[in-house]
């Protein structure tokens, strides 16, 4: 298919789902009409035929039909976006606090129905059958009790539409699918408005933001590279000093810098850090999602932004070090991918990295898909469906639901969520301008020609392909940590990364190492290993000079 492939949500025919007796009503007609077409009775057959239509269009109308409005005094024009309605079934593992708009919900995936919309003062949209769905259409409800909400997005700025001032969500209503066949109206008024986003000063933290005229160029609009800039407790005017540049994981930013500001121990490793460093939370978000700060076809050039502008602005305000050794890096998860990248492809400008459970560091495992071996990206060679998400040892999610749940949400790989945030990162563009699949969203073949070109971004790839260059870094400057229970399978990547990196030989001088240790996505936080993080920072910054 190329990289003009386009990621569009499958929609189901409209016979699935119906109830059993209208099944029988259709096989009775199908059994009828075969008859009389044999036995040359076209109008017998004409008849036949008019039924069966008759039979559709009822199907049609019984599925809730989720009618949606603008509030009063909302917008004085026309307003044009993503027009989704969220649904929560009762019976659901989503927490009850939560509300429907707070979705997708993938560890329990909820109903999504959306389509691309213009909305006038006295328009009414209609959402149904005909438009886009995950997992089901309205007329397959499962019958019982949901609550409803609908969301109109009107711009790609962000992961998270609640970041995007202007647009416009709806409050709740609670509606009940029985087997009547009577259709329903919901009725949902887009009267709540997202405000310009504001940051809550905290006492310690300052808040930096400086235009990028690289991005600014590429993107043809005003883009500003943003940091939570964490004070040490004390400064000493006559000091300099290093900085833990830490980057978000997926659906965080800057602001988290502010977030829980409770101070620990005196005496431990963490507290002497935060005495002696400045802790500077960077902003990955744009249009497509986490930027992984890697410079690509569809987000820019995000890595020369951060350290041809974003980092010399800093080190211009703030009382910073200005080489390499007084850098460090820390990151989780999207966050773990992005300082691994950036230590192995700025090593003059950051000294070392201690990332945690990274996004995929080998593309032989992304997640569970070699895609470069494997044909299909959704299910494995007996055609089971491949998992996304795990709890234990119970699938919460597969590859196929998330994907397919993104693809309501903005198709054509304009959701900025996880999958179409890789898209974007390690993908060309498709002949849209947006980012290309990597696999077909229905079927789930693999592209080859995209594939090949991710190779380019495929850490594992480049250890095997560039040792000289890479294997040093690896053993100097990377401190890499995975649970080998990891909820996204990302345990997988980092064996193969361990493998290269023991096959290439280590000495007990190494100061980088890669280690796999129990625990899931999140509980290796607790880890000794993770806690230790602050620790070997210091010893890092005393052994290159930058503290007494």
């Amino acid at each position: 298919m190329g990289v003009s492939n386009q990621r569009q949500p499958a929609r189901p025919t409209a016979i699935i789902g119906f109830h059993s007796f209208q099944s029988l009503i259709f096989r009775f007609i199908y059994l009828q009409l075969r008859s009389t077409i044999v036995q040359s009775n076209i109008r017998t057959a004409c008849f036949l035929i008019m039924i069966a239509f008759s039979q559709l269009a009822c199907q049609a109308d019984t599925g809730p039909v989720f009618q949606v409005q603008l509030g009063a005094n909302v917008a004085k024009e026309a307003i044009a976006g993503r027009l989704i309605v969220f649904l929560i079934a009762d019976q659901s593992k989503v927490p009850k606090r939560s509300s429907p708009v707070d979705g997708p919900f993938w560890d329990d995936p909820q109903p999504l129905f959306a389509t691309d919309a213009k909305l006038t003062a006295n328009a009414v949209v209609s959402l149904d059958d005909k438009s886009d769905c995950f997992p089901v259409q309205p007329s397959q409800l499962t019958p019982g009790k949901y609550r409803a909400q609908a969301r109109l997005d009107l711009s790609r700025a962000n992961s998270s539409w609640r970041r995007e001032a202007g647009n416009l969500w709806s409050d709740e209503v609670a509606f009940e699918v029985t087997t009547s066949g009577k259709q329903q109206v919901i009725e949902l008024t887009l009267s709540n408005v997202v405000e310009p986003p504001s940051i809550k000063q905290v006492d310690g933290v300052e808040w930096f933001e400086v235009r990028s005229k690289l991005l600014s160029q590429f993107r043809g609009r005003d883009v500003m590279l943003r940091a939570g800039v964490v004070l040490p407790q004390s400064i000493d005017p006559a000091l300099k000093y290093p900085a833990i540049y830490e980057i978000p994981g997926f659906g965080d930013d800057h602001r988290s810098a502010g977030g829980n500001r409770r101070r620990p121990n005196e005496n431990s490793d963490a507290a002497k850090l935060a005495k002696s460093s400045f802790r500077i939370v960077l902003d990955p978000e744009g249009p497509n999602g986490h930027s992984l700060f890697a410079d690509s076809a569809n987000n820019g050039p995000c890595g020369q932004a951060l350290t041809q502008e974003l980092i010399p602005a800093l080190e211009a305000k703030f009382p910073l070090l200005t080489v390499s050794t007084a850098r460090l890096l820390r990151g989780h998860s999207s966050g773990g991918w992005s300082t691994l990248w950036l230590a192995t492809r700025y090593p003059e400008v950051f000294g070392a990295t201690w990332s945690s459970a990274p996004d995929p560091v080998d593309f032989r495992r992304f997640q569970k898909v070699d895609i470069y071996g494997q044909p299909n990206f959704y299910c494995d060679a007996n055609g089971a469906d491949l998992p996304s998400l795990r709890k234990g040892d119970v699938v919460e999610m597969t590859i196929r639901q998330e994907s397919q749940g993104e693809d309501v949400l903005g198709p054509d790989n304009t959701s900025a969520q996880q999958w179409d945030s890789w898209f974007a990162t390690f993908g060309p563009k498709n002949a849209n301008g947006n980012p290309a699949a990597l696999f077909d969203p229905v079927t789930g073949t693999i592209d080859s020609k995209v594939a090949e070109y991710y190779q380019r971004y495929d850490i594992g790839h480049l250890l095997r392909t560039k040792p000289k260059e890479l294997v040093p870094i690896f053993r100097n400057s990377i401190r890499l940590v995975v649970g080998t229970e990891d909820s996204f399978y990302l345990n997988e990547a980092v064996a193969l990364l361990d493998a290269e990196l023991t096959k290439q030989g280590r000495s007990a001088s190494d100061r980088g190492y890669v280690k796999l240790i129990p625990g899931d996505h999140g509980s290796i936080f607790a880890s000794e290993a993770v806690r230790a993080f602050p620790r070997e920072m210091l010893e890092h910054l005393r052994s290159s000079g930058h503290l007494k």
